[in-house]
């Protein structure tokens, strides 16, 4: 989005990036933007957060009226207080498996539940059903990487397997109709899970790879504040 706000500026459209992963714009330097604190895949906060929401998006307008003779970079300040974790919620068990393949074979049900009761899912961007994003990524750790759909480069491809996983488990966890706050889903999945142990482990996979692409994606796997928290 970045690189896209500089082609709009040159166009006179006048862009703002709502950004998540703070390093990012500071190397592309859009012409504006606003720094959020909240976890990936959430640019204004938690579901629901009606007056959060508007405050990060009147927040983000504001600097329409900043002179953008310099790039503009603003953090989005926000009382982390507001996060209501919901009591005596816990994720699903998954303490039996003994690999993510397991793990996740073990939640199917629970995932189907959720999509049965809702009539949507968020997963599926990567092609791949559950079981075969997870494989997609644990190959990554063999000499025998799984075979790559025809349709999307590798990277991509990881890139969206790592979405879609998340977004599977976190689903999962939604099964009864509970309210976690975003902070339970995420103590959950990467501190109690295979999955996020998984994930933790392929960004320090990726990050370190010979391959330029996959190094560029190592920073927008995981949210900042869980690099490298392992069990």
């Amino acid at each position: 989005m970045s690189g896209l706000a500089h082609y709009f500026e040159d166009e006179g459209l006048a862009p703002v990036v709502v950004a998540l992963v703070r390093e990012h714009v500071e190397k592309m330097r859009p012409p504006r933007a606003l720094w959020v604190p909240f976890e990936l895949g959430r640019p204004l906060g938690e579901p629901d957060d009606v007056e959060l929401q508007r405050q990060v998006l009147t927040a983000a307008l504001a600097l329409l009226d900043r002179p953008a003779l310099e790039p503009v970079l603003e953090d989005f300040a926000v009382d982390h207080n507001r996060v209501v974790d919901e009591a005596g919620w816990h994720g699903p068990v998954t303490g039996s498996a003994n690999d993510a393949v397991a793990e996740v074979s073990g939640l199917l049900p629970l995932w189907q539940a959720y999509t049965n009761r809702t009539a949507r899912t968020s997963t599926g961007i990567s092609g791949l059903e559950p079981l075969s994003a997870v494989e997609f990524i644990q190959r990554f750790f063999t000499d025998d990487p799984m075979h790559n759909p025809k349709g999307m480069a590798v990277v991509s491809r990881a890139r969206f397997c790592v979405d879609d996983i998340k977004a599977f488990y976190f689903e999962a966890a939604l099964a009864d109709g509970g309210r976690p706050s975003s902070s339970q889903l995420g103590e959950w999945f990467w501190n109690q899970t295979l999955g996020g142990k998984m994930l933790l482990e392929f960004q320090d996979r990726v990050a370190n790879d010979e391959d330029r692409n996959l190094r560029l994606i190592a920073s927008s796997l995981v949210p900042a504040e869980r690099t490298y928290q392992y069990f």
